[in-house]
């Protein structure tokens, strides 16, 4: 007779997460979709349900969720107060006779034993390493380890990783999956999309030596594979150190086990990477979209252990936004608006260029990163000109380039003088931009390029550098900006009846106002963007520009920065690690040495630095503003989650902890993929 408390997978799909959870419901419909799965059973929430007892004991609970929901009551104290109250419960008689049933009839010696939560695994929350697992479980063990995975629902990462993602108010359940053990001799997960990069064409593999938990729990070096899909047996491969694994040893016990230099080599072979990436690019195919998958390698053969949606992707990741990357040089990130970055594209265009600097560039690309910094870019070339034109200048009429140096000291004393004498001159938004762009590309654009000749070419000329430096030093645009743009912006969109005016420059392109081709439905909709926390796409092409808003860019600066591997510093004050979520983050260091982060505070930004980003420190990475460490890959549970909350991340670092201390002011840049100590702690 079948229970009504257990199912087997193969009789599971992607439609009983109610009953399954994430994690059994999307192993039933791996099966379906020939995936090579171990076999076992779910313990399905139902059971969970008649676990938690009487009326009394359930509505005593549902009032601790409320509170926390109400902020009355914080994670920790919510967990002290359900784990006291549910500390005597026992699994009820027929959910036991039930599970032992079941568990009989799987026949394994040793089984994993795994939660398995109702909104675990979906398309909005991963709740990665947030519910508990166990491994080598023998069949007497079964029973009490699908009690703890229970109340692991419980513990205080779970309520506060729960409570940031809209599950409080227990409006959740967790059912458990027992399956087969597999004593993998290499594991790994497997994303059918970049995680970081989101390019929907790259496959990212990470592998390590014995169990999967080794990776998950960010405690080890991986190696990364990244594989183009449908380009054949094309890939990269990036060798982790990993010094440590985990492995069942002869008594059936997991057990931590030192490397040495077997851990420096290869996890996987080509075949096998080609083998998994087509497996995984054929998961894909069958779910109809990105999945982040957990796989083993036992006997030479790969069983898939999980597959979820990826929880991180923008609503565009798919969308070709900007070009290829090689056609792009990064210039600077600035805190600019729209309006701002859409005149900066125009101070150099061929309308606007001094025949004296002599190089126009009529195409230009800003991106606003979640910062709200813009990053601007200029073709590659364009910047390649703009330093051959000094170094030409240089070598064939140094007096030449001395001079216009000289007259753009002159024009900044001119034009800031102007500015604080002069500035009810400016009635119309034409005249201000021009009067911008020409003090831009004298005063910073083309001090900028000797600065680069000067170090490009190696030039010995303490004068030249000075007269560049001395202008680089301060810059007059954001003054124009604030005391002229936006005043007149302002003016001329209220004039269209809209809404909040003194917020026009986050909405409206210079352009737009000189052609009068924006109108007030226009203007209303980019603010409702805007607040909705979208951010602006900008770009100009010989004269015609194009704005939109995007749900993120992250991802768009991670491939433009062209970083996949990481780049080895020597610099005793930065350190390299592979990012795991994109953004530039300056704050304080908050430096963590446990493991679960126990008896730790951290204040509102500081960056969190430990040896790994374990998810027991879920209460931390919600107050950090990024997190850097030792140890992990970027597939790991806790990047999941910090993408999840999207914080800048820089995994694996190898020596933040002995590098950084508490009170550090550090950068984390994880374009560049580095962490930056700025200043030190006496």
């Amino acid at each position: 007779m079948k229970s009504v408390y257990t199912k087997s997978l193969h009789e599971l799909n992607a439609s009983r997460v109610a009953e399954a959870g994430g994690k059994g419901a999307s192993l039933g419909e791996l099966m379906r979709a020939g995936a090579p799965v171990p076999p076992g059973f779910v313990v399905v929430s139902e059971a969970f349900e008649q676990f938690l007892g009487d009326n009394s004991r359930r509505l005593e609970v549902d009032r601790i969720f409320a509170e926390l929901d109400r902020a009355e009551l914080g994670a920790k104290d919510a967990a002290a107060r359900i784990c006291q109250l549910l500390k005597d419960a026992k699994m009820p008689a027929e959910v036991k006779n039930a599970v032992d049933d079941a568990v009989r009839r799987l026949g394994e010696k040793l089984v994993s034993v795994r939660s398995s939560a109702t909104c675990e695994d979906s398309g909005a929350s991963a709740w990665a390493g947030q519910l508990e697992t166990y491994l080598n479980v023998t069949p007497e063990q079964v029973v009490a380890k699908v009690r703890d995975c229970w109340l692991s629902a419980f513990r205080e990462s779970a309520l506060a990783y729960g409570s940031t993602h809209g599950h409080g108010g227990r409006r959740f359940a967790v059912a458990v999956v027992v399956q087969q053990m597999v004593a993998s001799e290499v594991s790994g997960v497997g994303f059918s999309v970049h995680p970081v990069t989101q390019e929907p064409n790259v496959l990212f593999i990470e592998a390590c030596l014995g169990l999967g938990e080794a990776i998950v729990s960010g405690r080890i070096m991986p190696d990364q594979y990244i594989v183009e899909r449908d380009a054949g047996a094309r890939f990269d491969a990036i060798v982790g150190a990993q010094r440590e694994g985990l492995f069942v040893d002869a008594q059936g016990r997991s057990a931590w086990r030192q490397l040495g230099e077997d851990g420096k080599t290869r996890k996987l072979s080509d075949a096998q990477v080609v083998e998994y990436a087509g497996m995984l690019s054929r998961i894909h195919d069958h779910y109809g979209h990105p999945v982040d998958t957990e796989w083993a390698l036992e006997d030479g053969a790969f069983q898939v252990l999980q597959a979820r949606p990826i929880t991180t992707l923008a609503e565009e990741y798919q969308q070709p936004l900007v070009p290829e990357p090689d056609f792009w040089q990064h210039i600077v990130r600035r805190p600019m608006t729209l309006l701002d970055a859409s005149i900066w594209a125009h101070w150099l265009d061929s309308a606007h260029i001094d025949d004296k600097i002599g190089v126009a560039v009529d195409q230009a690309m800003s991106i606003q990163d979640e910062g709200g910094m813009a990053n601007h870019f200029v073709p590659r070339a364009a910047q390649d000109a703009g330093i051959d034109r000094v170094a030409e200048l240089y070598g064939h009429d140094r007096p030449q380039l001395i001079e216009i140096l000289e007259d753009c000291h002159a024009l900044y004393r001119a034009s800031l003088q102007r500015i604080e004498q002069h500035a009810e001159e400016f009635q119309d938004i034409d005249a201000a931009a021009d009067f911008l762009s020409n003090v831009a590309q004298h005063t910073t654009v083309f001090p900028s390029w000797v600065l680069l000749a000067y170090e490009k070419f190696g030039l010995d000329d303490p004068e030249l550098r000075a007269l560049a430096e001395g202008l680089r030093s301060h810059s007059l645009y954001p003054t124009i900006e604030h005391r002229l743009i936006a005043p007149l912006a302002a003016r001329a969109t209220e004039a269209l009846g809209f809404s909040a005016p003194a917020e026009a420059n986050k909405v409206v392109t210079w352009q737009e106002l000189h052609d009068k081709s924006i109108d007030r439905q226009q203007l209303e909709s980019r603010l409702a963007q805007v607040r909705a926390g979208r951010h602006f796409l900008f770009r100009s092409i010989d004269g015609r520009d194009s704005v939109r808003f995007v749900s993120q860019t992250g991802y768009l600066l991670m491939r433009l920065a062209r970083q996949r591997k990481v780049v080895p510093t020597t610099h005793p004050d930065v350190l390299s690690g592979h990012a795991a979520w994109p953004g530039v983050h300056r704050a304080r260091a908050r430096v963590v040495m446990s493991a679960d982060g126990s008896d730790e505070t951290i204040n509102e930004g500081e960056v969190l630095v430990s040896i790994q980003s374990n998810p027991a420190l879920m209460p931390l990475l919600l107050r950090c503003g990024a997190v850097v460490t030792d140890d992990g890959g970027i597939v790991c549970h806790a990047a999941i989650i910090a993408r999840e909350l999207r914080k800048p991340t820089l995994i694996g670092t190898g020596r933040a902890t002995s590098v950084i201390r508490t009170g550090d002011l550090v950068e984390v840049d994880t374009f560049a993929q580095e962490v930056r100590v700025l200043e030190r702690v006496p």
